[in-house]
């Protein structure tokens, strides 16, 4: 290809690249030849990769936090383009970089060796994949490292890629195609990749290719395609555009996906001397590798996730309560080529396993991860399998867990010409690609313990909450969830109601809040067992996959609520047809991203609460229906009717991370909504106690009020009275003194956790196991071990002894 992109006019960068030294950073690359070698066999999609017909090279390890400080040191000391994210220093996981300084004079180092084996880091992080990078990050290192790696931070916006950042004046939505006009002269063309951002309008935060562009009066004017509807946008924004590809004579580069395919799983006598083929996995195997650390040396290793856990957090060690925190560790991360007997085929480390990579391919327009908020080609490729993620590049195109670019676990290696001279790469391959079907296969498993009638509506609720995260993350943010299954099951209408996270970028392009850390940048619908994680089967936001989503703002309740209708006819990764099974076994779940935690920051589980005419719904919400009128949800009785497979071991595992830390005491019933419990409760006291359960909504004891839909938080006003509304059963406990008596009940959850409430019959007064609650300041229940709890009696504590009453719960399926 000719390069087509000069600097613009006014903006050239001084600096005589072709004259630049190479890099001096230490980068080590492995030889990729085997000319026209054909693609491996067409995947799901109907996609095929692999086929090269030029000798490249590629990086024999994944870039490192090491190589990725010596950048930032030289060309970050203010760092305008954000290469550093805070994720890099602060996600225990994940970290491996440290900064220090005030902008302007930002220093980076390596995180050091810390703590123990369970608990930290303790090879350090220098030779660890560095990740946490999003596409514009991995190309303006290759820019740096084209220009030979160069102390003046213009290095890192022209040489393999020409960046071109410009301000936008306004905008105009047209049967479904976006005009922009920016200011300048500016060097674009068809084709190159545009996100813009930061106007007043719904729908205008987009990032696709360029259709067509015209330039008048010191105004760039250029198009991109986008579904939403007919507007103008306001204010001013910011506009960056990349092109598709690297220039032709780049001498380093993202690789390409067929380059960086061919890399991994090619072999030209995989099959005997010239019969070529392509494994599984990048490690020269067709069989899934192991993940211990014991024997690094053997054959078919990698960091990811196998049936023993993962390769840093073994099932053994969280079994003993050693959960992968992110703000306490483990660090998940190998060093790059740990397992040194598992290269590829052509001598590469790690193209599955420790993270995945960034390739540089454009998602095609009818790609499933291919939407950024109702426009096409919003994305670049993704491969490889990951720490957490155990399915290989050979078979997923992106990170199915986490479709989108926030960076999680995202990391780059390069690929560079195999002379170091102008003009020596030539034009990378495009593959030619086929049309997918908007319906895939499901990746679903049958229920068969239920029978459902199919003659009414089926609903599905949970409570979103940073606790139902894989990794335990603190987050204020919390919401409702409802999914209503209609009788043919060809439409299911769902609602969110959500507190805390800010989704003005994809509701009018103005964010509500100051902080840019709960800004929302993807949600979707997954499939996966509670405390377990699995690929998304439909995008809402980023990609946007659902033609009917509406989102909508109260501003009094600081509440947004989002609303649609997921049908066959949505370009969903999975259809609604081939996810029935997974939803009626309870393992559809919604995972909303964020800026600050890229994984997740909350979750809930899709689980049967009952029908339309006996059910549990959101209260106080209310949302349009196609006909334009609106429908207010009230509250009802619950239905028995739940069918749920229970593991009793989630609910101790999911509420022992709350029991026993100094907090106030309640049980994570979240991953249910009826289960069978029984209660052992023994008496050494004067009083009679009736205690009884009642639904919260956090682990700090909040409880909906079922009139307004607000959340009363313990000791404000109110309180009392929606503890009462929120009950879920009772227990009389009328023990004699000292002695013990067990019974069993049916105890109704509706997915969320449950608190304790006692009233004592003989005061009067009334305690709940929240602190914040009790008129005396004092915590009535004492948490003795996971599950069983201590109560004292009287006003004030008296002698704190909390053997008034023991309360010891346990869970059958």
């Amino acid at each position: 290809m000719v390069d087509r992109h000069p600097p613009a006019a006014g903006s050239s960068i001084d600096i005589d690249f072709n004259s630049i030294k190479m890099p001096t950073i230490a980068m080590e690359f492995v030889p990729v030849g085997n000319l026209g070698n054909s693609n491996d066999a067409a995947d799901s999609n109907g996609l095929a990769f692999g086929s090269v017909n030029y000798h490249y090279n590629i990086s024999k390890y994944e870039t490192t936090y090491g190589q990725y400080v010596e950048f930032l040191n030289a060309v970050a000391k203010s760092d305008p383009n954000g290469l550093f994210n805070p994720g890099m220093q602060d996600d225990k996981l994940l970290n491996g970089i440290n900064r220090t300084g005030v902008d302007g004079s930002y220093i980076y180092s390596v995180a050091p060796s810390t703590g123990s084996p369970l608990t930290q880091n303790t090879e350090g992080s220098e030779n660890k994949p560095v990740n946490y990078v999003n596409y514009l990050d991995a190309i303006r290192f290759a820019n740096w490292m084209h220009n030979g790696s160069s102390n003046d931070p213009r290095s890192t916006e022209s040489g393999a890629y020409l960046i071109t950042t410009a301000a936008l004046t306004g905008a105009t939505r047209w049967n479904n195609i976006i005009t922009y006009k920016a200011t300048g002269d500016l060097s674009i063309s068809v084709g190159d990749q545009a996100q813009a951002s930061g106007l007043t309008g719904s729908g205008f935060e987009t990032r696709s290719t360029i259709r067509s562009v015209t330039k008048k009066d010191g105004f760039t004017y250029f198009t991109v395609q986008n579904r939403n509807s007919n507007g103008i946008a306001t204010g001013s924004g910011t506009v960056t555009v990349i092109p598709a590809t690297h220039a032709s004579d780049a001498r380093y580069w993202i690789p390409t996906e067929n380059e960086w395919y061919k890399a991994a799983y090619y072999n030209p006598n995989k099959n005997g001397i010239g019969s070529a083929g392509y494994y599984d996995w990048a490690t020269k195997s067709d069989t899934t590798p192991g993940n211990t650390l014991i024997n690094p040396s053997a054959p078919n290793l990698a960091n990811t996730r196998t049936n023993t856990g993962f390769t840093k957090s073994p099932f053994s060690s969280i079994a003993l309560g050693q959960l992968p925190d992110p703000l306490v560790g483990p660090n998940m991360l190998t060093e790059v080529g740990a397992f040194s007997g598992s290269a590829s085929h052509y001598g590469t480390f790690d193209q599955d396993g420790n993270i995945t990579e960034w390739n540089e391919s454009i998602y095609d327009p009818t790609a499933v991860f291919g939407d950024y908020n109702g426009s096409v080609n919003g994305t670049r490729s993704k491969r490889g399998a990951s720490f957490y993620n155990p399915d290989p590049g050979s078979t997923h195109r992106d990170d199915g867990l986490m479709p989108n670019d926030a960076g999680y676990a995202a990391g780059f290696r390069l690929a560079s010409a195999s002379i170091l001279s102008p003009n020596s790469n030539p034009t990378p391959v495009t593959p030619v690609v086929p049309t997918v079907s908007s319906t895939l296969s499901s990746v679903g498993a049958s229920c068969n313990c239920c029978v459902f009638d199919t003659d009414e509506d089926q609903i599905y609720s949970g409570v979103l909450t940073s606790r139902n995260e894989i990794w335990p993350t603190v987050s204020t943010a919390y919401g409702t969830i409802q999914l209503t299954l209609n009788r043919a099951k060809t439409e299911a209408i769902y609602l969110l109601n959500i507190i805390g996270l800010d989704f003005g970028k994809w509701f009018d392009g103005t964010p509500r809040t100051t902080d840019p850390g709960d800004d929302v940048s993807g949600m979707h619908f997954h499939v996966a067992p509670n405390y377990t994680v699995g690929d998304a089967h439909i995008g809402l936001i980023n990609p946007n996959q659902d033609n009917d989503l509406n989102i909508t703002y109260d501003s009094a309740k600081t509440m947004w609520t989002l609303t649609g209708k997921w049908t066959d006819s949505d370009q969903s990764i999975v259809s609604l047809t081939d996810s029935l099974d997974d939803i009626y076994a309870g393992e559809l779940y919604t995972n909303i991203h964020t800026e600050r935690v890229a994984l997740g920051e909350i979750r809930a589980q899709f689980t049967r609460s009952g029908s339309t005419i006996s059910n549990a719904t959101i209260s106080g919400s209310t949302h349009s229906h196609e006909d334009g009128s609106a429908h207010s949800h009230e509250d009802s009785s619950i239905a028995d009717s739940y069918c749920h497979h229970v593991d009793p071991d989630e609910i101790y595992q999911s509420s022992s991370l709350y029991q026993g830390n100094g907090a106030d005491f309640m049980i994570d019933l979240s991953s249910v909504s009826l289960i069978s419990t029984n209660v052992l409760a023994s008496r050494s006291a004067s009083y009679n106690t009736d205690v009884f359960f009642y639904r919260i909504a956090d682990a700090q004891g909040s409880v909906v009020d079922a009139l307004t839909g607000t959340w009363i938080k313990p000791g404000e006003s109110g309180y009392a009275a929606a503890v009462q509304a929120s009950k879920v059963s009772n227990i009389t406990l009328s023990r004699q003194d000292n002695v013990s008596a067990s019974e069993s009940f049916m105890l109704q959850s509706d997915n969320y956790m449950l608190g304790l409430v006692a009233t004592v019959a003989n005061t009067g007064n009334t305690f709940y196991s929240f602190t914040a609650a009790n008129a005396d300041g004092y915590n009535h229940f004492k948490y003795l071990s996971a599950n069983k709890v201590g109560f004292e009696d009287i006003f004030g504590g008296g002698d704190r002894d909390h053997n008034d009453l023991i309360i010891n719960l346990s869970f059958a399926a």
